[in-house]
Protein backbone atom coordinates (compact mmCIF):
# COMPACT_ATOMS: atom_id res chain seq x y z
CA UNK A 1 0.00 0.00 0.00
CA UNK A 2 2.82 1.97 0.56
CA UNK A 3 3.70 1.97 -2.92
CA UNK A 4 0.53 2.85 -4.16
CA UNK A 5 1.31 6.33 -1.74
CA UNK A 6 4.41 6.54 -3.19
CA UNK A 7 3.72 6.03 -6.77
CA UNK A 8 0.78 8.23 -6.42
CA UNK A 9 2.69 11.41 -5.07
CA UNK A 10 5.20 10.85 -8.14
CA UNK A 11 2.36 10.73 -10.08
CA UNK A 12 0.92 14.39 -8.45
CA UNK A 13 4.30 15.84 -9.37
CA UNK A 14 3.96 15.22 -13.20
CA UNK A 15 5.59 11.72 -12.97
CA UNK A 16 3.43 9.58 -15.83
CA UNK A 17 5.39 6.29 -15.57
CA UNK A 18 4.42 6.01 -12.09
CA UNK A 19 -0.04 6.76 -13.44
CA UNK A 20 0.69 3.96 -15.53
CA UNK A 21 2.68 1.39 -13.16
CA UNK A 22 -0.43 2.46 -10.46
CA UNK A 23 -3.21 1.05 -13.90
CA UNK A 24 -0.66 -2.01 -14.49
CA UNK A 25 -1.10 -2.85 -11.03
CA UNK A 26 -4.91 -2.12 -10.19
CA UNK A 27 -6.21 -2.73 -13.97
CA UNK A 28 -7.42 -6.63 -13.39
CA UNK A 29 -8.56 -5.98 -10.08
CA UNK A 30 -10.40 -2.95 -11.52
CA UNK A 31 -11.90 -4.76 -15.15
CA UNK A 32 -12.55 -8.10 -12.50
CA UNK A 33 -14.67 -5.50 -10.43
CA UNK A 34 -16.82 -4.09 -13.37
CA UNK A 35 -17.13 -6.94 -15.10
CA UNK A 36 -19.10 -9.06 -12.35
CA UNK A 37 -21.32 -6.10 -11.52
CA UNK A 38 -22.18 -5.27 -15.32
CA UNK A 39 -21.24 -8.64 -16.68
CA UNK A 40 -20.18 -7.58 -20.07
CA UNK A 41 -16.66 -7.39 -21.24
CA UNK A 42 -16.68 -5.00 -23.45
CA UNK A 43 -18.51 -2.25 -21.26
CA UNK A 44 -16.09 -3.31 -18.51
CA UNK A 45 -13.09 -2.21 -20.34
CA UNK A 46 -14.45 1.04 -21.76
CA UNK A 47 -15.41 1.52 -18.01
CA UNK A 48 -12.18 0.28 -16.60
CA UNK A 49 -10.95 2.89 -18.86
CA UNK A 50 -13.07 5.67 -17.48
CA UNK A 51 -12.09 4.55 -13.92
CA UNK A 52 -8.96 5.45 -14.53
CA UNK A 53 -9.21 8.17 -16.78
CA UNK A 54 -11.57 9.63 -13.31
CA UNK A 55 -8.36 8.78 -11.17
CA UNK A 56 -5.56 10.79 -13.84
CA UNK A 57 -8.30 13.58 -13.17
CA UNK A 58 -9.26 13.11 -9.56
CA UNK A 59 -5.55 12.06 -7.85
CA UNK A 60 -5.07 15.71 -6.46
CA UNK A 61 -7.94 14.85 -4.62
CA UNK A 62 -7.02 12.01 -2.56
CA UNK A 63 -6.75 12.89 0.84
CA UNK A 64 -5.02 9.47 2.17
CA UNK A 65 -8.22 8.77 4.42
CA UNK A 66 -8.26 5.41 3.02
CA UNK A 67 -5.82 3.03 0.72
CA UNK A 68 -5.34 4.03 -2.25
CA UNK A 69 -7.38 0.45 -3.45
CA UNK A 70 -10.29 1.95 -1.17
CA UNK A 71 -10.41 4.85 -3.19
CA UNK A 72 -9.89 3.35 -6.37
CA UNK A 73 -12.75 0.75 -5.44
CA UNK A 74 -15.33 3.40 -4.42
CA UNK A 75 -14.42 5.12 -7.51
CA UNK A 76 -15.26 1.66 -9.52
CA UNK A 77 -18.32 1.24 -7.72
CA UNK A 78 -19.72 4.41 -8.03
CA UNK A 79 -18.89 4.10 -11.92
CA UNK A 80 -20.81 1.19 -12.30
CA UNK A 81 -23.56 2.29 -10.50
CA UNK A 82 -23.90 5.05 -12.95
CA UNK A 83 -24.04 2.69 -15.84
CA UNK A 84 -26.93 0.61 -13.65
CA UNK A 85 -28.73 3.12 -13.30
CA UNK A 86 -28.40 4.00 -17.08
CA UNK A 87 -29.72 0.42 -17.60
CA UNK A 88 -32.83 0.43 -15.13
CA UNK A 89 -35.34 0.20 -17.66
CA UNK A 90 -34.31 -2.74 -18.64
CA UNK A 91 -35.11 -5.49 -15.84
CA UNK A 92 -33.68 -9.03 -16.67
CA UNK A 93 -35.71 -11.64 -14.93
CA UNK A 94 -33.52 -14.86 -14.30
CA UNK A 95 -37.12 -16.56 -15.06
CA UNK A 96 -36.90 -15.19 -18.40
CA UNK A 97 -33.70 -15.68 -18.89
CA UNK A 98 -33.31 -19.30 -17.98
CA UNK A 99 -36.19 -20.98 -20.30
CA UNK A 100 -36.49 -25.03 -19.18
CA UNK A 101 -33.98 -25.80 -21.93
CA UNK A 102 -31.45 -24.29 -20.86
CA UNK A 103 -31.58 -25.72 -16.84
CA UNK A 104 -32.24 -29.09 -18.21
CA UNK A 105 -29.08 -28.57 -20.66
CA UNK A 106 -26.92 -27.61 -17.97
CA UNK A 107 -27.96 -30.29 -15.53
CA UNK A 108 -26.96 -32.39 -18.39
CA UNK A 109 -23.72 -30.78 -18.88
CA UNK A 110 -23.19 -30.68 -14.83
CA UNK A 111 -23.70 -34.08 -14.57
CA UNK A 112 -22.51 -35.87 -17.14
CA UNK A 113 -19.61 -37.94 -16.91
CA UNK A 114 -18.80 -38.65 -20.39
CA UNK A 115 -15.42 -37.65 -21.93
CA UNK A 116 -16.40 -35.42 -24.74
CA UNK A 117 -17.63 -32.69 -22.30
CA UNK A 118 -14.35 -30.93 -20.86
CA UNK A 119 -14.04 -29.67 -17.25
CA UNK A 120 -13.31 -26.59 -19.18
CA UNK A 121 -16.67 -26.47 -21.02
CA UNK A 122 -18.28 -26.88 -17.46
CA UNK A 123 -16.49 -24.54 -15.32
CA UNK A 124 -17.47 -22.05 -18.86
CA UNK A 125 -20.92 -22.99 -18.84
CA UNK A 126 -21.42 -22.49 -15.08
CA UNK A 127 -19.60 -19.29 -14.93
CA UNK A 128 -21.98 -18.08 -17.79
CA UNK A 129 -25.13 -19.17 -15.68
CA UNK A 130 -23.70 -17.37 -12.22
CA UNK A 131 -23.08 -14.29 -14.16
CA UNK A 132 -26.57 -14.02 -15.42
CA UNK A 133 -27.55 -14.65 -11.85
CA UNK A 134 -25.73 -11.99 -10.63
CA UNK A 135 -26.67 -9.62 -13.44
CA UNK A 136 -30.35 -10.02 -12.77
CA UNK A 137 -29.76 -9.14 -8.62
CA UNK A 138 -30.38 -5.57 -7.67
CA UNK A 139 -27.54 -3.77 -7.95
CA UNK A 140 -26.40 -3.59 -4.43
CA UNK A 141 -26.31 -6.93 -4.05
CA UNK A 142 -24.29 -7.31 -7.48
CA UNK A 143 -21.72 -4.55 -5.66
CA UNK A 144 -21.82 -6.33 -2.13
CA UNK A 145 -21.09 -9.67 -3.89
CA UNK A 146 -18.34 -8.67 -5.89
CA UNK A 147 -16.18 -6.88 -3.72
CA UNK A 148 -16.76 -10.05 -0.93
CA UNK A 149 -16.86 -12.70 -2.97
CA UNK A 150 -14.83 -11.75 -5.98
CA UNK A 151 -12.58 -9.76 -5.06
CA UNK A 152 -12.15 -10.84 -1.47
CA UNK A 153 -12.27 -7.37 0.34
CA UNK A 154 -12.87 -7.64 4.04
CA UNK A 155 -16.49 -6.08 5.99
CA UNK A 156 -14.53 -2.72 6.66
CA UNK A 157 -12.89 -2.34 3.39
CA UNK A 158 -16.74 -2.81 2.20
CA UNK A 159 -18.23 -0.25 4.68
CA UNK A 160 -15.94 2.09 3.66
CA UNK A 161 -15.92 1.98 -0.21
CA UNK A 162 -20.15 1.77 0.16
CA UNK A 163 -20.09 4.40 3.16
CA UNK A 164 -22.99 2.18 5.22
CA UNK A 165 -21.93 0.55 8.82
CA UNK A 166 -19.87 -2.93 8.76
CA UNK A 167 -23.48 -4.08 11.03
CA UNK A 168 -25.38 -3.67 7.36
CA UNK A 169 -22.47 -4.92 5.75
CA UNK A 170 -22.97 -8.58 7.12
CA UNK A 171 -26.69 -7.82 6.25
CA UNK A 172 -26.58 -6.71 3.35
CA UNK A 173 -24.40 -9.79 2.08
CA UNK A 174 -26.02 -12.23 3.98
CA UNK A 175 -29.47 -11.12 1.82
CA UNK A 176 -27.40 -10.50 -1.32
CA UNK A 177 -26.03 -14.68 -0.76
CA UNK A 178 -29.75 -15.77 0.01
CA UNK A 179 -30.78 -13.86 -2.96
CA UNK A 180 -28.23 -15.60 -5.69
CA UNK A 181 -28.75 -18.80 -4.11
CA UNK A 182 -32.05 -18.84 -4.58
CA UNK A 183 -31.55 -17.54 -8.23
CA UNK A 184 -29.50 -20.98 -8.95
CA UNK A 185 -31.48 -23.12 -6.78
CA UNK A 186 -32.04 -25.03 -9.88
CA UNK A 187 -28.43 -26.34 -9.82
CA UNK A 188 -28.93 -28.36 -7.28
CA UNK A 189 -31.25 -31.70 -6.85
CA UNK A 190 -34.34 -31.75 -4.62
CA UNK A 191 -33.39 -33.05 -0.87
Amino acid sequence: MEEDFELLAKFKKGDQQAFESLVRKHKMAVFNTIYSIIGDAQEADDIAQEVFLKVYTKAGSFKRKSSFPTWLYRITVNRCVDELRKRKNKIISLETEFDQDEKLKLKDVLASKEGDITEELKRKELEDIIQKAMNSLPERDRIILTLKEMEGLSYKEISQIMKISLAKVKVWLFRARQKLKGKLSFLYPEE
